[in-house]
C-alpha cells in the first residue's frame, strides 16, 4: 500500500497520523530542558525552537482537524487501533508545553502579564483536550474485542503522562495567579491522582507484556523511552508543589514539613527515570545490533521523554547540588540535542520523499 501512496494534500489529511504532534512535544520540551544552563546561547536557541514548535503545531493542526470532519471513518480506525489511539493526546499535551514555556520565558515574546494570561488559557484548553481524548480513548479500548497482550507497548503511557503533565503548569499558575489558584490547584491535584494511578495500572500491563512476549516490532523500538516520562514528570510536579506550598498556605499544607518529604520523592522518581534511560539505551542498542532499527515516526519518542528526564535531572540537581546529578543532567541534554537533530533530519527526509505520510495501519 505504501508503494502506491501519493502524498497529495487529500491523502495526507486522510491518513494523518496523530503521532505527528510528538514532534511538537519533542521540540517544545528542549527550551525547558535547557533552562538550567546559564549561557548566552540558551535564550536564542530556545526562542528558535519555540517558534519552530509553534509553526509545526499550526501546520499539523490543519490536517488533524480536517480529518475529523472529512474522514471520520479513518478517525474511527485510528481510535480502534490499540497503538495509534494512544497518540491522540499528544496534541493537547503540546498546548500544556506551550503554556509551560510562556511561564518559564514570560518576556520572550510578550509582556509578562500577557504571557501568563495566555499560558493560563493554553493550560485550560490543553487540560480539557487531555480529558476529552482520555475518555474517548479509554471507552474505545474497553469496548475493543480484539486487543491482546502483545499489543501493549509504552505508547500506552501517553494518556497517563498527559494527566501528569497538567499539574506542572497548574501548580505554577496557582503560584503566579492568585485569583485562579483554587481552581488550578484542584484540577492539578485531581490530574495528579488520575495520572499516577493510571500509570500504575498501565505500567503493570505493559511490563507484563515485555516479560512474557517477544519485543514489539522494530518500528516501535523507540517507544521504550516513553517509560522514562511518568516518574520524570512526577519529580517535576513535586518540585512545583514545593515552590507553591513554601510561599502559600493552600489546603493547610505546612510548606516547611512538605519540603523534606518532597525532596525524597523527587530523588526517588528521578532515580527510576535515570535507571530507565540506561535500560532504554540497552534495549535500543539490542534492536540496532541484533534486530533492526529502521526510521519511523515513533523515533520522536526518543525526544520528549529524554527532555522530561533533563528537566527532572535539573530539578534533582537544583535541590541537592550533587555533582554526579549535574553531570548526568549535562549528559542527557547532550543526548537530547543530538537525537533531536538526527530525528529531525530523518523526518525531513521522509517528508521530502512523501513516504512518511503513507498509512501504517
Amino acid at each position: 500500500m505504501s508503494k502506491q501512496f501519493k502524498a497529495t494534500p487529500g491523502a495526507i489529511t486522510q491518513h494523518f497520523n496523530p503521532a505527528w504532534f510528538a514532534s511538537v512535544m519533542g521540540t517544545a520540551v528542549i527550551p525547558l530542558a535547557l533552562s538550567f544552563i546559564e549561557g548566552s546561547w540558551v535564550q536564542p536557541l530556545s526562542m528558535a525552537l519555540l517558534i519552530l514548535s509553534a509553526i509545526l503545531f499550526l501546520l499539523f493542526l490543519l490536517p488533524w482537524t480536517m480529518k475529523f470532519f472529512l474522514y471520520r471513518e479513518n478517525i474511527k480506525k485510528d481510535l480502534n487501533h490499540p497503538i495509534a489511539a494512544n497518540f491522540f493526546p499528544t496534541m493537547p499535551i503540546s498546548l500544556i508545553l506551550f503554556s509551560l514555556n510562556l511561564i518559564k520565558f514570560p518576556t520572550m515574546f510578550f509582556s509578562e502579564e500577557t504571557s501568563l494570561t495566555l499560558a493560563y488559557y493554553l493550560w485550560l484548553s490543553g487540560t480539557f483536550g487531555i480529558y476529552l481524548m482520555g475518555f474517548i480513548i479509554l471507552t474505545h479500548i474497553f469496548k475493543h474485542q480484539e486487543i491482546d497482550l502483545p499489543h501493549a507497548n509504552f505508547g500506552w503511557y501517553i494518556p497517563p503522562v498527559s494527566k501528569l503533565i497538567i499539574p506542572i503548569a497548574g501548580f505554577e499558575l496557582a503560584e503566579k495567579l492568585a485569583d485562579k489558584a483554587e481552581f488550578a490547584i484542584t484540577i492539578s491535584m485531581l490530574s495528579l491522582g488520575v495520572g499516577f494511578f493510571l500509570f500504575l495500572f498501565v505500567g503493570a500491563a505493559v511490563y507484563h507484556r515485555y516479560i512474557y512476549h517477544e519485543l514489539p516490532m522494530s518500528r516501535f523500538a523507540a517507544t521504550f523511552f516513553i517509560g522514562i516520562a511518568p516518574t520524570a514528570i512526577i519529580s517535576v510536579v513535586l518540585f512545583k508543589m514545593i515552590l507553591l506550598f513554601q510561599h502559600h498556605g493552600y489546603l493547610g499544607i505546612d510548606g516547611t514539613a512538605f519540603v523534606s518529604i518532597a525532596k525524597i520523592g523527587i530523588l526517588m522518581a528521578w532515580g527510576f527515570s535515570a535507571w530507565w534511560f540506561i535500560m532504554a539505551l540497552i534495549i535500543t542498542t539490542y534492536y540496532w545490533k541484533v534486530l533492526e532499527l529502521p526510521y519511523a515516526l515513533s523515533w520522536w519518542a526518543f525526544t520528549f521523554p529524554t527532555g522530561a528526564l533533563c528537566v527532572s535531572s535539573g530539578v534533582a540537581w537544583k535541590i541537592t547540588n550533587v555533582g554526579m546529578i549535574q553531570s548526568f543532567y549535562y549528559l542527557t541534554v547532550t543526548f537530547l540535542l543530538l537525537f533531536w537533530t538526527l530525528v529531525l533530519l530523518r523526518t525531513a527526509k521522509g517528508v521530502i520523499s512523501g513516504k512518511i505520510f503513507a498509512p501504517t495501519h
